[in-house]
């Protein structure tokens, strides 16, 4: 997830400083999208020398002073582009746990107890975001996160299946 869009985002519908951007951000993408305060200056920084934000206010309220930004024209045009462009698609050919897997037969581990590991590390996350999606108290953007996660755990769980099931002939493949 690119920083800059994401605090260009939301700045857009009005101007903020870095603590409220921070709060913001925390409310609609902390919880599963950690992002140190640090990123968020130096980020804004790199926005305002690029020209696409504007300092707009600086207030000193009894505590450390805070630059308002707003997005400028330029930003609002690179924000528009970046919404409205596909995310690139990946082929999922290199994961850690492939590779683990196979490195496993090769060095004559059981790779089937490296699946069954990760299934139930799997399982149990599964298990977690099915409750905050069965939460009275969850709200819509944190059902939606859950649901893509359990359908991402959902595929990987089909693949290690799957990989077990042809374990003997990747053996066969990987080491005669």
């Amino acid at each position: 997830m690119p920083v800059p869009e994401t605090l260009l985002a939301l700045m857009e519908p009005r101007p903020l400083h870095g603590y409220e951007l921070r709060r913001q951000y925390d409310a609609v993408l902390g919880l599963r999208r950690p992002l140190r305060s640090g990123q968020i200056y130096s980020t804004l920084q790199r926005l305002r020398r690029d020209g696409l934000v504007d300092v707009v206010g600086v207030e000193r309220a009894g505590g450390p002073e805070r630059t308002s930004f707003e997005v400028t024209p330029a930003g609002a045009a690179g924000l528009e582009h970046w919404f409205f462009q596909p995310e690139g698609i990946q082929p999922y050919l290199q994961p850690d746990l492939y590779a683990k897997v196979l490195l496993a037969v090769l060095t004559q581990r059981d790779a089937t107890r490296v699946l069954d590991v990760q299934r139930a590390a799997h399982r149990a996350l599964m298990r977690d975001m099915t409750k905050i999606k069965s939460s009275p108290d969850s709200r819509d953007i944190d059902v939606i996160a859950a649901d893509l996660a359990i359908l991402h755990l959902d595929a990987d769980l089909r693949w290690i299946d799957s990989t077990e099931r042809r374990m003997a002939k990747i053996r066969q493949d990987l080491i005669g």
